[in-house]
């Protein structure tokens, strides 16, 4: 049987910084700027079958509606271009789906000022899609996500004979995922901090 590991990239992240912060704060996002993401999926596996890992992150740009959002856009697109080197050095597949979005906060109610947030948008849908085109009876699917919005996707894939196997967190288990999985892992915080570099 062969085996894909799917990633949503950015709820990974944002689940290993919410695991290894405290109560009041998510870790730096630096944290995965060094962290071991193959081991973490290896020991999750606890097998040697031969895996295909695709990490889905979004297309990024060059916004330049102000300087704000030029910096910012400019950073992330910097950061992102490191962090791809680090995973592929993991024989982790970067997928570029969907795009990073810019918009304007509200207005701060007391001095009115806004400010620009990027943030990410269709690399769900992305990932749903490969999802559903990797399914059949001879495939495993290993889904690292929090995000209910798979669960179409799940339902499809589990229909056309894949395998189903749902990694959360600890800290946001996600009931409508496993319950359409056949098999379920969970990411704890003494697992996070064993691959943070």
């Amino acid at each position: 049987m062969r085996r894909v590991v799917l990633i949503d990239g950015e709820n990974l992240v944002y689940g290993i910084r919410h695991l290894l912060g405290n109560k009041d704060n998510k870790a730096a996002r630096s944290v995965a700027g060094n962290f071991n993401f193959r081991g973490l999926i290896e020991e999750l596996l606890a097998d040697n079958l031969p895996t295909e890992v695709l990490w889905f992150g979004a297309r990024l740009r060059l916004y330049d509606q102000s300087p704000e959002i030029k910096q910012k856009s400019s950073v992330a697109i910097h950061n992102q271009a490191k962090f791809v080197n680090l995973i592929q050095k993991q024989k982790i597949t970067f997928i570029k789906v969907g795009y990073l979005r810019a918009r304007e906060s509200d207005p701060c109610e007391k001095c009115g000022h806004k400010t620009w947030k990027l943030a990410e948008k269709g690399v769900d849908v992305g990932l749903a899609v490969r999802m559903v085109q990797e399914a059949d009876k001879n495939t495993e699917l290993v889904v690292i996500s929090a995000d209910t919005d798979l669960l179409p996707a799940f339902q499809a894939s589990s229909k056309l004979g894949a395998k189903l196997m749902h990694i959360g967190y600890e800290t946001s288990p996600i009931y409508a995922l496993t319950k359409v999985s056949d098999k379920t892992r969970t990411i704890t915080l003494p697992l996070a901090q064993k691959y943070k570099a």
